[in-house]
């Protein structure tokens, strides 16, 4: 049974730690439906906790992927009021109602922000398309805030955006409109944009064709919501015991019965015994080093004290025979003195 479950408790920390790197590894694949191309989104790892569980190092990681999803509602011409039947919408909206009612329900996913940017094709006035553009923006601002209660969960900011002719430029060169050369060149150009508008319509296919399939599309309002989600993974590292040290071995000893109690008598190694006599015998000869040093020392020490004695013995008997003959001569001289008198 010990075998057992210790093949399961391998087999959990492989698994978790293939999860762990699974996790962080894959944390740039999306992880919900979109109407629209959806950016890799980013993610953190911060790790939560470290400790020792049995013969387990646990690590316990916070991961948070950033991600985003974008839905796209078209609106009639010159309408600001969402049409739920137009072509296109109804798949969008049911997309939308579905991510957001699993949003709702995840504990693990938190909603960072909500975008609504209103849209109006280059037709007309540009004053008038601003205002249709915010229009739409707020129209359906108040249908996601009375169906799903957006504003009062998240924060959802309102933007508009009145296109320009060369916003329909991509569209524009990958479709067979009549005389696309031509038309690329005027809405790539720098006439005013009712200029513009009245050379297009001045060619009826041309223009025909613009409303029908390049105008429809610009027409919308984008929804981006923008969400995190935060997943707990454990990672469970198998932690090696150290091998046992080996023994110290014990000192030989004998127990020498000089009482009742007995003594424990600690038997010199011989190893030990040549080292104490041979630094035994080194501080002898060193002694008597240094005692020969200090007698060769005191010898000349005493044979200059002698010699200097000898010099100065000297030295005054050569100054008592200097006095003598003086004294000698004075009283010779002293003599002849008397007998000339």
């Amino acid at each position: 049974m010990q075998v057992v479950n210790q093949h399961i408790s391998n087999v959990k920390t492989i698994v978790s730690t293939i999860a762990l790197s699974a996790a962080m590894l894959c944390a740039s694949g999306a992880t919900a439906q979109t109407t629209g191309q959806a950016a890799s989104p980013a993610s953190d790892t911060t790790m939560l906790s470290e400790q020792v569980e049995g013969d387990y190092l646990v690590r316990r990681y916070l991961i948070r992927r950033v991600n985003d999803v974008d839905y796209s509602i078209h609106y009639r011409i010159s309408v600001a009021k969402l049409n739920a039947a137009l072509k296109g919408n109804t798949q969008a909206l049911n997309e939308m109602n579905s991510f957001v009612e699993g949003l709702m329900q995840d504990t693990t996913r938190r909603v960072c922000e909500v975008i609504i940017t209103g849209y109006a094709s280059p037709d007309g006035s540009v004053s008038y398309n601003q205002k249709l553009a915010a229009q739409r923006a707020n129209d359906f601002k108040a249908y996601v805030d009375a169906k799903y209660g957006f504003s009062k969960h998240y924060n959802v900011t309102v933007k508009s955006v009145a296109e320009d002719w060369k916003m329909a430029h991509s569209a524009i060169a990958t479709s067979s409109i009549p005389d696309r050369a031509m038309v690329l060149q005027i809405v790539d150009g720098t006439q005013a944009p009712m200029a513009k508008e009245q050379a297009l319509k001045r060619n009826p296919a041309v223009w025909n064709y613009l409303a029908e399939q390049i105008l429809p599309p610009m027409r919308r309002v984008e929804v981006m919501i923008g969400y995190a989600t935060d997943r707990v993974v454990e990672e469970r590292i198998l932690v090696k015991k150290p091998a046992p040290q080996p023994a110290v071995p014990a000192k030989d000893y004998v127990v020498v019965e000089e009482d009742v109690n007995g003594v424990i008598v600690e038997m010199p190694d011989k190893g030990e015994v040549r080292k104490e006599m041979r630094e035994e015998s080194h501080a002898v000869k060193k002694e008597a080093e240094a005692a020969h040093r200090l007698a060769k020392h005191d010898a000349r020490e005493a044979a200059k004290i002698a010699r200097a004695q000898e010099k100065a013995a000297k030295r005054i008997a050569k100054k008592e025979a200097k006095a003598a003959k003086k004294a000698a001569r004075a009283a010779k001289k002293t003599y002849k003195d008397l007998e000339k008198m």
